[in-house]
C-alpha cells in the first residue's frame, strides 16, 4: 500500500459516520486452512463477524467480542490490521477494520446461536460465499499473510 493510498484511507475513515470492527476467524484442520463465516440474521448470505465498537473498546477487542457473540469463537486477534473496507448501512457510511483471528476454541453455545449459523469453509469456498468484493479482499489478504498455498 502506498503512502498516498494510506492517506486516502485515513481521510475516508474520518468521513465515515460509523466505525466497526470485523474478525476473519481461521483455523488449520488436518493440514487445511479454514475460515469461519456467519450468516446474516435473515440467513440469506454469509459474512464475517462484525459490529460496532463499544465505548472504551479497541478495534481488536471489538473484533474478538463479535466473533464470540456471533459465532461462539475464542482466540487471538492478530495485529496488524488485515484489511479495511467501506460500506453503507442505510444512509450512513461505515468504515470497517478487519482483523485476522486465530481460533483457539469453538463453543457449542454462543449468544447469537438462535439467529446466526456459522460454517467453517475452505478459502475457495469463502471467496464463493462472500458476495461483495469488499468481503473477499480480506480473505485474499489473509491467505497472503498466512503464506498459505492450497
Amino acid at each position: 500500500m502506498t503512502e498516498n493510498s494510506r492517506s486516502e484511507q485515513n481521510d475516508q475513515s474520518r468521513l465515515a459516520d460509523l466505525h466497526q470492527a470485523a474478525a476473519l476467524p481461521y483455523r488449520v484442520r488436518k493440514g487445511r486452512l479454514q475460515f469461519c463465516l456467519v450468516s446474516v440474521r435473515s440467513g440469506t448470505s454469509w459474512i464475517m463477524p462484525k459490529g460496532n465498537i463499544e465505548p472504551g473498546e479497541s478495534d481488536p477487542e471489538c473484533a474478538g467480542r463479535e466473533a464470540f457473540e456471533e459465532a461462539g469463537l475464542e482466540g487471538r486477534v492478530l495485529e496488524p490490521v488485515l484489511s479495511r473496507y467501506s460500506a453503507n448501512k442505510g444512509k450512513k457510511s461505515v468504515e470497517v477494520t478487519v482483523w485476522l483471528m486465530e481460533v483457539e476454541n469453538c463453543l457449542k453455545k454462543w449468544p447469537e446461536k438462535k439467529s446466526r449459523a456459522r460454517q467453517w469453509v475452505s478459502p475457495r469456498k469463502a471467496i464463493r460465499l462472500l458476495s461483495r468484493p469488499s468481503l473477499v479482499a480480506p480473505v485474499i489478504d489473509a491467505i497472503r499473510r498466512l503464506e498459505w498455498i492450497d
